[in-house]
């Protein structure tokens, strides 16, 4: 008797796991693009790499002689990348929309080094 009660109360969750099986599932409405790393084949024929350099020049605490930048990721804004001083170690996170007009300048202690 114990054994049938157990299952007529287990039953209707079996039944519903089953139907919520076959269903497809939802990721909601808004979904994120995923930031794409862009080659440097692409940076060099988009003429990205011009561009990212006319950005980090209008920026005062860049000394670009001292610093390397990271490979340009393109997101659902536009586009972003790393300067990262060799003698120092301060990394720079630079954002610009897809125009390249200067969105953000951030250290790596997240505060503005540049106010577009």
């Amino acid at each position: 008797m114990k054994t049938y009660i157990l299952f007529f109360l287990l039953s209707p969750f079996c039944i519903l796991h089953s139907i919520d099986s076959f269903t497809e599932p939802t990721f909601g409405i808004i979904q994120n693009q995923i930031d794409r790393k862009l080659t440097d084949e692409e940076v060099q024929k988009r003429g990205l790499d011009i561009l990212a350099a006319e950005v980090i020049e209008k920026i005062d605490k860049i000394d670009l002689r001292k610093t390397a930048r990271s490979a340009i990721f393109e997101t659902s804004y536009g586009f972003r990348w790393k300067m990262i001083n060799l003698h120092t170690g301060n990394i720079i996170i630079i954002k610009v929309n897809k125009e390249f007009k200067l969105i953000s300048a951030r250290n790596s202690k997240k505060t503005k080094i540049m106010i577009p």
